[in-house]
């Protein structure tokens, strides 16, 4: 059955049936007494992690990683069907989600990180020569814990924090969201199994959010503390671990098309269509110097080739309303717009430049624009909450400086922006360095 913990063989605790959303797992119910046993075990266990050469530490995340993404692995096999459930994504597209996170952890971005990380750990700084063991920080005494808060929008998200916080040989916990307890464990026990040396420095567990009086051992013994959520919930962990908080917050994208730039669409659509619109790089809406009503009628095509390659999820109410009051708000201002099904997407030419969110549902509008050099100071506004900026044409790509100076994160053509590796840090600070950062080198 699967399970909603994996913790170390010295902090075993046991697990009862429970039931998430039909889902039938075997639960952990957590005490303050037993998480604080468990964060000090980690971290006794910290150092061993340093006796993990480069090679088979990458040996170990690179068959795991496959091993997530093959349809037919065990594995993978054994968590799909209920992680499609908990996630509120189709079979398909959750595996189109799967290929796009773990895709970019994948065994030669992974290395890179694994080299970068060494580099870091001997002192030489981001860019020098790489070494199997460091001696820079954190190399005499434990290595800080990394505690890592997941947020439920996308699957697979414990891969993002866990990488860079191995590849420093730091321990690490996984604290998976309530609405989607699964994954983490399946992937930590998974990658244990192919290299046992992580088993007592690694765990993934739940617990419910927002709970001080449990959360306070947690905190107490974290070093860093990588935190992905709603801004509410960011800020009270920062009150509550002052100056170890690194968060990383809601953001949305956006796409920009040339006159010059020449077919789009298809890349767009999957921009816009990939998790059902609800991650950060998920595009929201469309400017162009071009034709803005052919670009729409060309989108929307490909989002109804995508609804039936990649069916939509279960229909959130909320969500389906508030996509057809916007439905119901361009059909009375003459707007045009497309005629899918409103799970499959909505395509409206808006001709006021302001950007507004989508509500979801691969909702996006597109924008006509006189010329797209204004662009930049027409989302100022937006600055530090826009993640990132598909840019088709040669128009389009001379303005990545100017977007970048808005806190835009990653550029890439349509179709790949929600693909990035491990390189990329997610619109915030760079994880490997943040861990770099705060590797203290002794327990407090």
């Amino acid at each position: 059955m699967l399970a909603d913990a994996q913790v170390p063989a010295s902090c075993a605790t046991p697990h009862a049936p429970a039931v998430l959303d039909g889902v039938p797992y075997a639960a952990v119910r957590w005490t303050p007494e037993g998480l604080e046993r468990l964060v000090a075990a980690l971290r006794q266990a910290g150092p061993g992690l340093r006796a993990i050469p480069r090679r088979a530490l990458l040996s170990a995340w690179g068959t795991t990683v496959e091993a997530f993404l093959d349809p037919a692995s065990p594995e993978r096999r054994a968590l799909e069907p209920a992680l499609a459930r908990l996630c509120r994504l189709s079979p398909a597209g959750l595996a189109a989600g799967l290929a796009a996170v773990l895709g970019g952890v994948r065994r030669r971005p992974a290395a890179a990180q694994l080299a970068r990380a060494d580099s870091l750990r001997a002192g030489q700084g981001p860019g020098g020569a790489s070494g199997q063991t460091g001696q820079g920080p954190g190399a005499s005494g434990s290595p800080d814990l990394v505690v890592a808060v997941l947020a439920s929008n996308l699957p697979a998200l414990a891969v993002q924090p866990l990488l860079p916080a191995l590849a420093l040989r730091r321990p690490v916990l996984l604290k998976s969201p309530s609405a989607e307890p699964l994954f983490a464990p399946a992937f930590v026990a998974a990658l244990i199994c192919r290299e046992p040396r992580l088993a007592g420095a690694v765990a993934a567990l739940t617990w419910p959010g927002g709970d001080q009086r449990l959360e306070r051992p947690v905190l107490a013994a974290a070093g860093t503390v990588l935190a992905y959520g709603e801004e509410a919930a960011l800020a009270d962990l920062g009150r509550r671990a002052p100056g170890r908080v690194v968060g990383y917050g809601p953001k949305t994208s956006v796409g920009v098309v040339g006159a010059d730039a020449g077919e789009a669409a298809a890349g767009l659509a999957r921009d816009v269509a990939l998790f059902d619109q609800r991650g950060c790089l998920s595009i929201a809406a469309i400017y162009t110097d071009g034709d803005a009503l052919e670009l729409a009628r060309r989108l929307e095509e490909a989002l109804a080739g995508l609804a039936r390659r990649w069916p939509p999820g279960p229909l959130d109410p909320t969500v389906a309303a508030a996509v057809q009051q916007l439905r119901l708000e361009a059909a009375l201002r003459g707007l045009a717009m497309s005629e899918l099904p409103v799970a499959e997407g909505t395509v409206i030419v808006e001709p006021e430049p302001a950007f507004r969110p989508s509500p979801g549902l691969r909702t996006v509008r597109v924008h006509p624009l006189a010329g797209l050099d204004g662009l930049p100071a027409l989302l100022a506004p937006w600055g530090g909450r826009l993640q990132g900026a598909a840019l088709a044409g040669e128009d389009a790509w001379r303005l990545e400086s100017s977007l970048l100076e808005l806190g835009i994160s990653r550029c890439a053509r349509p179709g790949e922006l929600q693909s990035p590796d491990a390189s990329w840090h997610n619109g915030g600070v760079d994880p490997l360095l943040a861990l770099a950062e705060g590797m203290s080198g002794s327990l407090p």
